[in-house]
């Protein structure tokens, strides 16, 4: 399933009409934490209209940035970095990062290699396993 996440309605809107362009099956969601649209799609599309996709969301993704910002009420919020978990049981949380040392790991590896991290983490925090890591198979 592909994930897609706005602020604005607006833009989500945009979103809307691409992907009934093109006949896709999607839902809508607000995600718990931050109230923002979830837009969720399959991932069995063919790969061009797969990168199509990719590419406007990241178009609309900095307009929806835009308007976030200009519509931000609140002054006194300080820097904030997060990572979006999801849990096996479907729930999705946000484990809230202090923005240097987020940008000081990113430095060193990529987004995705961190997200593996992650992964990793929960997966191991959901599925506790006691065996040795350097055990032989």
């Amino acid at each position: 399933m592909l994930d897609y996440l706005f602020f604005n309605q607006s833009i989500a809107d945009q979103f809307i009409h691409f992907m009934n362009k093109h006949q896709l099956e999607w839902t809508q969601e607000v995600e718990k934490i931050q109230k923002a649209i979830v837009l969720k799609t399959s991932d069995e599309i063919e790969d061009t209209l797969w990168d199509a996709l990719d590419d406007f969301y990241d178009d609309l993704s900095i307009e929806d940035a835009r308007l976030s910002s200009e519509t931000e009420v609140d002054e006194n919020l300080m820097d904030t970095a997060g990572v979006y978990i999801q849990l096996k049981n479907g729930e999705q949380t946000i484990a809230k990062i202090n923005p240097s040392v987020m940008n000081r790991i990113l430095d060193v590896i990529s987004m995705d290699e961190f997200n593996d991290v992650v992964e990793a983490i929960v997966s191991s925090v959901e599925a506790p396993d006691d065996s040795a890591i350097c055990r032989k198979e």
